[in-house]
C-alpha cells in the first residue's frame, strides 16, 4: 500500500508545533512501514518563494502519485482535494482558531481564502485526524462534521530529548543564576495566549518575591522588569529552557493541543496553565488548573505559582503523564487509521 503525505512545512523553516508533528510522524511512519506493508512517500512545499508559495504549490506541488491513501497533515492542505482527487483522503486538523476569530490570525489575502476553501474541503474527507477532544468537538459543533469521520490522536514527545537534566548545568549553559527562581512561559503574541494575564500575574508576584524571573520564549515583543525575552529558540536548545525553569505558566484561553505543555512535563516541570482547550486532556490531574472565568483568576494564578515555587509536588506526576503521549504511539494510531481506510 502506497501513502502520500502532504506536509505544509518547508524543509529550511524554523520548527514549529506543527513542523514537529510532520517531521517526528514521517520519521516515525518511516521506521514502521516494513512492518505493515506501506510505502511511505512525503511532499513537502518548496524552499523556492514562487513555487512555495501556497496557491501555486497546490497545483504544481501536491500531487497524488497513485497512492492508495493521501493524507494531509495539515488542514490548510485540504483544499487541495478540489483540485486533485485521491482515492482516499485523511486530514490532520490542528484547530479552527483562524476560522473561529480571524481578526486576530488571519493577516493576508492568501490565509483568508485558504480559511474559506477549508470547511467545505474537510468535509470531503474520508477520514479527519484530531489532534484533541477539544478540536473534534469544534469540528462538529462548527462545520457539522459527523462524528464518526472524527479520530483522535494525540501529539507526542520524544522523550529521549525532553527529560529530567541537572538543573545546574541547565542553567549554566544558559547563562541564567541559581539565585533565582524562574517562571517559563512559552507562546506567540497571538490574543488568545493572555500574555495580559502573564504581566498582570507576574508583576505581583514580584511585589512579593525578588528573587523571581520571567523567562518568555516566543516571537514578539514582551519585556518589563525582571523579564528575561529568549526569542525564538531551536528545538533542540528547549530542553535546557525547560530544566532551569521552576514552573511552567500557560494562561493561554485557547489551545487545540498545547505541545510545550507536554513538553515541559516531560521534562519534570511543573505546570500551571488554564482549563480551556484541550489543555486538560494533556495535563489531566498532574498539574494546577485555573478557570479563566473566575472572579479571582489572577489572584489565584498568583497563590499557585507561590506554592510551587516555595514546594514543588507535581514534578513527578507531570513527569508520569507525560509518559501517556509518545510519537511512536502517534504513528501507530495513523497507521491503524490508514488500514481501516482502504
Amino acid at each position: 500500500m502506497k501513502v502520500v503525505l502532504w506536509n505544509v512545512t518547508k524543509e529550511g523553516q524554523a520548527m514549529t508545533g506543527v513542523k514537529r508533528y510532520e517531521e517526528e510522524l514521517y520519521k516515525r511512519l518511516m521506521t514502521l512501514a516494513d512492518d505493515f506493508g506501506f510505502e511511505i512517500e512525503r511532499i513537502r512545499r518548496d524552499n523556492n518563494l514562487i513555487l512555495g508559495s501556497t496557491f501555486v504549490s497546490w497545483v504544481l506541488k501536491y500531487k497524488c502519485k497513485n497512492a492508495d491513501i493521501v493524507h494531509a497533515t495539515m488542514e490548510t492542505l485540504a483544499p487541495i482535494v478540489k483540485i486533485r482527487k485521491p482515492k482516499k483522503f485523511i486530514v490532520t486538523c490542528h484547530g479552527l482558531l483562524p476560522l473561529l476569530s480571524p481578526s486576530d490570525t488571519i493577516k493576508d489575502f492568501t490565509t483568508w481564502m485558504t480559511w474559506k476553501l477549508i470547511p467545505d474541503a474537510l468535509r470531503r474527507a474520508d477520514k479527519i485526524i484530531a489532534v484533541s477532544k477539544f478540536t473534534k468537538n469544534e469540528l462538529i459543533k462548527f462545520l457539522g462534521i459527523e462524528e464518526e469521520k472524527i479520530e483522535v490522536i494525540y501529539h507526542g514527545v520524544d522523550h529521549k530529548v525532553y527529560k529530567p537534566m541537572d538543573k545546574e548545568y541547565c542553567r549554566s549553559k544558559l547563562g541564567l543564576s541559581m539565585n533565582y527562581k524562574y517562571i517559563l512561559v512559552v507562546a506567540s503574541g497571538l490574543r488568545q495566549k493572555r500574555l495580559d494575564i502573564v504581566k498582570r500575574v507576574f508583576s505581583e508576584i514580584r511585589k512579593m518575591r525578588k528573587d523571581v524571573r520571567l523567562l518568555y520564549v516566543g516571537s514578539g515583543e514582551f519585556s518589563g522588569d525582571s523579564i528575561i525575552n529568549l526569542g525564538v529558540i531551536k528545538g533542540e536548545n528547549m530542553p535546557l529552557i525547560y530544566n532551569s525553569a521552576d514552573v511552567y505558566f500557560h494562561p493561554s484561553e485557547y489551545e487545540s493541543f498545547g505541545l510545550p505543555i507536554l513538553e515541559a512535563m516531560a521534562c519534570g516541570l511543573p505546570v500551571i496553565a488554564s482549563n480551556k482547550g484541550s489543555i486538560p486532556e494533556i495535563v489531566g490531574n498532574a498539574g494546577i488548573l485555573i478557570d479563566l472565568e473566575d472572579d479571582k483568576t489572577i489572584d489565584n494564578f498568583i497563590e499557585s505559582i507561590i506554592k510551587t515555587l516555595e514546594n514543588n509536588t507535581f514534578s513527578k506526576k507531570a513527569l508520569k503523564q507525560s509518559y501517556e503521549f509518545s510519537w511512536e504511539k502517534t504513528a501507530r494510531y495513523v497507521i491503524n487509521i490508514y488500514m481501516v481506510n482502504l
